[in-house]
């Protein structure tokens, strides 16, 4: 039973500490009480818990855009955010969670600006047949997690540029996406603002709990009212980790292939924790002495194009070749190079 209402909002666009500052109010949530988080990521994508970030996005787009990448701690989807979305968390104790319930608080939210929104299977709400909230679930111990995006007025070229990703060549055992049709609700008002949403949905939120809750805002600037706890920058760092992002990847297989002025390659990496386990190298290039030895190179090392290109240079001199030293700068230079500009 709810007993007491609080609503907390931010301005920190950082998805790390968002993610951060969620989890550690679903780990604290209090006996009796429901709470709404508000918050916003500058141009973020977010996966789900059991996602492949090689298969999900455009990892090379997104590093050259300086787009960071987070990993949350629920299920479902990868998703585009941006200041044009808005996402919401309910955290309530388990005896309180009720998904139907929390949904109807997001419609109700729209029908105070006159927008007809529905429920579409379990995770979904749409307007007009179109998604305009995605949402997922987590629980810890005797607290509930159910938090979504809200699509105000997003950058729908940009979603679709970071998360549209070739997975031809690629066998994951991770989750992957569903593809659906989305709308802005902008589209549908043009009058919207994420401030006007945000509004309703506090509004919608402490008329279904039925009473005015605490307002807590959290402010980049105001890093004295963050959480004191170790724990909550323990969070912090784990979420902006390469290990979490990229190292909770489940295992994986992707093959790459290039043809050089030299001759061709192909590469087939067995991936497991973002690490390489084996790597099976093909090629017609005359240079067999460079070639066999990349197996050995690439295994135990992060499957990272950097850390691979790093391996290749950093091993150079360890290739002894009988005939033409240029070959072997070339070789090790062009493949080095391919790793990086590939992975």
């Amino acid at each position: 039973m709810v007993e007491s209402v609080k609503v907390i909002t931010t301005d920190i666009k950082n998805p790390w500490i968002n993610l951060a500052l969620e989890e550690y109010f679903l780990i604290n949530q209090s006996r009796g009480e429901a709470t709404l988080f508000l918050w916003q990521n500058k141009d973020t994508v977010v996966i789900g818990r059991n996602q492949n970030p090689w298969t999900e996005c455009n990892l090379n787009l997104m590093e050259e855009e300086n787009i960071r990448l987070a990993r949350r701690i629920s299920g479902g989807g990868a998703v585009f955010h941006d200041d044009g979305n808005l996402n919401f968390s309910f955290i309530l104790n388990r005896d309180s969670y009720n998904v139907e319930r929390q949904c109807g608080v997001i419609i109700n939210a729209l029908k105070l600006l006159g927008i007809e929104a529905v429920m579409s299977g379990r995770n979904d709400i749409t307007v007009n047949g179109s998604k305009f909230s995605g949402n997922a679930f987590c629980f810890r111990g005797k607290n509930g997690l159910h938090h979504g995006t809200i699509l105000v007025n997003a950058n729908k070229e940009k979603m679709a540029r970071y998360l549209n990703v070739s997975r031809e060549k690629i066998e994951a055992k991770g989750v992957s996406s569903v593809k659906s049709r989305v709308i802005n609700l902008c589209e549908v008002n043009r009058e919207l603002t994420v401030d006007t949403v945000k509004k309703a949905v506090i509004k919608a939120f402490e008329d279904e709990y039925g009473s005015k809750g605490e307002h807590i805002y959290f402010s980049c600037n105001d890093k004295d009212i963050w959480p004191k706890d170790s724990k909550f920058r323990e969070i912090i760092t784990r979420n902006g980790s390469w290990e979490w992002n990229f190292g909770e990847t489940p295992d994986f297989n992707i093959s790459l292939k290039k043809r050089f002025n030299w001759g061709g390659v192909e590469i087939y990496f067995k991936v497991d924790n973002a690490v390489v386990q084996k790597a099976d190298v093909y090629s017609d290039a005359l240079c067999e002495e460079i070639i066999l030895r990349l197996p050995e190179l690439f295994a135990g090392t992060k499957f990272d194009g950097q850390e691979l290109s790093n391996k290749l240079l950093k091993n150079k001199e360890t290739f002894e070749l009988e005939k033409d030293a240029q070959v072997k700068e070339q070789v090790l230079g062009d493949i080095a190079s391919w790793l990086k500009d590939e992975l």
